[in-house]
């Protein structure tokens, strides 16, 4: 199957496509468990409550069960629905972090998940019934520092993957925020612009709405520059060493894990 993904190119308008191979790479990793640690009593600190960011995105990932998504601006039947697919445009099942403790979440408001949100605005929230998804739990998650030009990913709190980063320049930098994994492509020209691997995040540019026929969607992968690594280079995605993509592939992140830029 040759599908394009829409993130953000940092070197030319070639973008990563989706190998015959990438199937197995969409799918949730069996890194996590399947039932949150926490029923709640909902007199506990409401973390969904709180910006979303490390202190409340603690590795719970909401999967959609049914055939679309039933998002909403609130926790409550009656509000607004986002028309968000029960894919991404490159075929990989939506997935969305949560934030908070959910069990204390859907305690407090009969039966809701807080999420957040693959499209536009950045860090942009909904709500989710927690009947309609499958709640799972990783002890991944991933820290992107821009000006140390750092990726690191810890496990349960302790660093399991370091490696050096380029980043987005002045004029298209790359944006901050907590987001998570939307997908993971394996493309199909290994040694392009790209490199082996790319995964595509929640965030998005915030000076391109547009780009290579794109929506300006901003992504983790390799590159065929590996000089470059530690500048300031891209229209906002973040690249790796090809050896270093590979060894964060291996990882085996799950859709929906988070990820937090600054």
């Amino acid at each position: 199957m040759m599908v394009s993904i829409l993130l953000i190119a940092c070197s030319s308008g070639e973008r990563p496509s989706l190998g015959d191979a990438a199937s197995d790479s969409n799918r949730p990793s069996t890194e996590t468990t399947e039932q949150p640690t926490s029923t709640g009593s909902g007199t506990e600190a409401r973390l969904d409550e709180l910006p979303p960011g490390p202190e409340n995105m603690i590795g719970y990932i909401a999967t959609p069960i049914g055939p679309t998504p039933d998002v909403r601006t609130a926790p409550d039947p009656s509000a607004e629905r986002l028309e968000i697919g029960p894919t991404t445009e490159v075929g990989a099942p939506t997935t969305f972090a949560v934030v908070g403790d959910p069990g204390v979440t859907s305690a407090a408001t009969g039966g809701w998940y807080k999420i957040v949100i693959p499209t536009r605005p950045n860090q942009g929230t909904a709500w989710v019934p927690a009947s309609s998804v499958d709640l799972t739990q990783t002890p991944l998650r991933v820290f992107i520092d821009l000006e140390g030009r750092n990726l690191r990913v810890e496990n349960n709190g302790a660093t399991v993957f370091d490696a050096a980063v380029a980043i987005g320049t002045d004029e298209n930098p790359t944006p901050v925020g907590a987001t998570y994994v939307t997908e993971l492509i394996e493309n199909t020209n290994p040694g392009g612009a790209y490199g082996p691997f790319a995964f595509g995040l929640a965030l998005h540019s915030e000076t391109l709405t547009e780009f290579a026929g794109g929506p300006g969607q901003v992504g983790v992968h390799g590159t065929d520059q590996p000089e470059l690594i530690g500048d300031k280079v891209s229209h906002g995605c973040v690249r790796l060493d090809n050896d270093d993509i590979i060894a964060l592939r291996e990882l085996g992140l799950p859709l929906g894990v988070p990820v937090f830029v600054t």
